[in-house]
Protein backbone atom coordinates (compact mmCIF):
# COMPACT_ATOMS: atom_id res chain seq x y z
CA UNK A 1 0.00 0.00 0.00
CA UNK A 2 1.50 3.62 -0.83
CA UNK A 3 4.66 1.95 -2.41
CA UNK A 4 5.41 0.06 1.10
CA UNK A 5 4.86 -3.33 2.19
CA UNK A 6 2.28 -3.66 4.59
CA UNK A 7 1.29 -7.21 6.16
CA UNK A 8 -2.56 -7.87 5.69
CA UNK A 9 -3.47 -7.29 9.23
CA UNK A 10 -1.53 -3.92 9.25
CA UNK A 11 -3.57 -2.84 5.52
CA UNK A 12 -6.80 -4.22 7.02
CA UNK A 13 -6.86 -2.78 10.38
CA UNK A 14 -6.24 0.72 8.69
CA UNK A 15 -8.91 0.69 5.96
CA UNK A 16 -11.24 -0.42 8.67
CA UNK A 17 -10.03 2.55 10.67
CA UNK A 18 -10.44 4.85 8.15
CA UNK A 19 -14.09 3.59 6.95
CA UNK A 20 -14.99 4.28 11.55
CA UNK A 21 -13.69 7.91 10.68
CA UNK A 22 -16.07 8.50 7.55
CA UNK A 23 -18.94 6.59 9.31
CA UNK A 24 -18.44 9.45 11.85
CA UNK A 25 -18.25 11.98 9.22
CA UNK A 26 -21.80 11.18 7.46
CA UNK A 27 -23.18 10.38 10.45
CA UNK A 28 -22.36 14.63 11.67
CA UNK A 29 -23.27 15.92 8.52
CA UNK A 30 -26.57 13.97 8.41
CA UNK A 31 -27.23 15.74 12.02
CA UNK A 32 -26.22 19.11 10.41
CA UNK A 33 -28.69 18.68 7.56
CA UNK A 34 -31.61 17.35 9.85
CA UNK A 35 -31.56 13.79 8.22
CA UNK A 36 -32.84 10.91 10.27
CA UNK A 37 -29.72 9.25 11.63
CA UNK A 38 -29.46 4.94 11.01
CA UNK A 39 -28.15 2.97 13.98
CA UNK A 40 -24.85 1.69 12.72
CA UNK A 41 -23.18 0.04 15.62
CA UNK A 42 -26.41 0.13 17.49
CA UNK A 43 -29.41 2.20 18.44
CA UNK A 44 -28.92 5.96 17.72
CA UNK A 45 -29.70 8.96 20.02
CA UNK A 46 -33.25 9.30 18.22
CA UNK A 47 -33.57 5.67 18.36
CA UNK A 48 -33.29 5.38 22.18
CA UNK A 49 -35.33 8.51 22.46
CA UNK A 50 -37.85 7.00 20.48
CA UNK A 51 -37.81 3.65 22.80
CA UNK A 52 -38.73 6.52 25.88
CA UNK A 53 -34.85 5.35 27.28
CA UNK A 54 -32.34 7.95 27.33
CA UNK A 55 -29.36 7.64 25.62
CA UNK A 56 -25.84 6.09 27.51
CA UNK A 57 -23.66 9.19 27.83
CA UNK A 58 -20.46 9.00 25.87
Amino acid sequence: MYGMNWKRGLTLWILICHEIHHLGQMTVLMRQAGLKIPGLYGPSREEWEKMGMKPPKI
